[in-house]
């Protein structure tokens, strides 16, 4: 699960295994081998994975499918929250 969810988000980034590990300071090979399953991250390794791609860790192991967790205990805010910010993706979607 790991692995592939770090896969996805990366091509969804258009960002290269190279560029991947160069922003997390690891060497490709062992972003290959996090998204084969071959290597496990550390916990340092994990936080700047999730830091880079703004998801949480719980999404990035697995443990959600909510890529973004805001901690909020108003339901209303947190739903404003998550419009605004599926309006931003569309617009950088559209503006490509």
């Amino acid at each position: 699960m790991l692995g592939e969810r770090i896969k996805l988000l990366r091509k969804d980034q258009g960002i290269t295994q190279d560029q991947l590990a160069e922003y997390i300071n690891v060497s490709r090979s062992s972003i290959n081998g996090y998204e084969n399953g071959g290597v496990e991250p550390s916990l340092s390794v994990l936080v700047k994975i999730a830091d880079v791609f703004n998801v949480s860790l719980d999404y990035l192991l697995g443990r959600t499918e909510e890529k973004h967790n805001f901690n909020l205990l108003d339901k209303y805010t947190k739903e404003f929250l998550f419009k605004i910010h599926e309006l931003v993706n569309n617009y950088k979607i559209i503006k490509k």
